[in-house]
């Protein structure tokens, strides 16, 4: 009996030493990445510069990731398909019509596949109201494999440099309060 405990003492000591190792190890975040961190959002240890690709919008107007440099960017893969994506493109919404004249956008990427048409999403955009920037990849080639997550919605958030800085797999209040004033201050930095 006193050696189990004198085990479970060790291992109890063991493992609160070996938390308090793993931060320190951790490096300090920026008050900003922090902020992203505590609403759920995974954020690299430093800013990303975010991968180019070039795509066309709903026109057909080819666009390019890197025109939208000076803005804060919220790049969202999505489809038409997809019940999660859908549930959360009003939020985006309602986040686009509160930011987009404060240096903020939204990119949402729909690509070709079984299931997803330009003319579905057409169709889905121009049904529902939604006036964010929205582009579909005919090709499902034009996006860089660094934001192929194998799940959608996938979002990554961008900064004014281009850099990528937060990505949230899954669907988000995107009209909360705390994010809404996280991305305000982000646009004015």
């Amino acid at each position: 009996m006193r050696q189990t405990t004198g085990i479970m003492l060790a291992i109890l000591l063991l493992t609160s030493f070996a938390g308090l190792s793993a931060q320190e190890n951790t490096p300090d975040l920026d008050p900003m990445t922090e902020r992203f961190y505590r609403l759920g959002f995974g954020v690299p240890p430093r800013p990303i510069d975010a991968p180019d690709f070039t795509v066309p919008d709903l026109e057909g107007k080819e666009v390019s990731l890197s025109s939208f440099r000076g803005q804060v960017v919220l790049l969202n893969f999505w489809a038409t398909w997809c019940p999660p994506c859908r549930a959360e493109m009003p939020a985006m919404e309602e986040l686009y019509q509160e930011l987009k004249d404060d240096g903020f956008t939204i990119l949402a990427v729909s690509a070709r596949d079984t299931r997803e048409t330009k003319e579905k999403v057409d169709e889905y955009v121009a049904r529902e109201g939604y006036t964010f920037p929205v582009f579909f990849d005919e090709t499902a080639s034009a996006v860089p494999g660094f934001y192929r997550t194998g799940s959608i919605p996938t979002s990554y958030i961008i900064n004014k440099q281009g850099q990528v800085i937060a990505r949230l797999v899954g669907a988000y209040e995107w009209n909360g309060s705390d994010i809404t004033a996280l991305l305000r201050d982000l646009s004015s930095e």
